[in-house]
């Protein structure tokens, strides 16, 4: 095997070597892309959520403290009994 044998081949290895590398790197990318999109898909979800359920905690905080305040009138009816 000649030189130039030996260094076709030893270059078509580095080549195959880098174009493997590529690839890899390219389908890592495509893996951590969609996990990204995943999360922030999860992170608007659980937003969406927030948001509909801090108007309904605020009114149950209300109706606890309306009811908070008709049961210490009520014992403070019946205390002056």
């Amino acid at each position: 095997m000649d030189w130039s044998q030996l260094l076709a081949v030893l270059a078509t290895f580095v080549a195959s070597s880098f174009a493997l590398v590529r690839f890899s790197l390219v389908q890592q990318r495509q893996v951590a892309d969609r996990f990204v999109g995943f999360l922030e898909e999860m992170v608007r979800r659980q937003e969406e959520s927030q948001a509909t359920f801090a108007p309904a905690l605020r009114e149950l905080a209300d109706a606890v403290r309306r009811n908070t305040e008709v049961l210490e009138r009520m014992r403070g009816r019946a205390a002056g009994r």
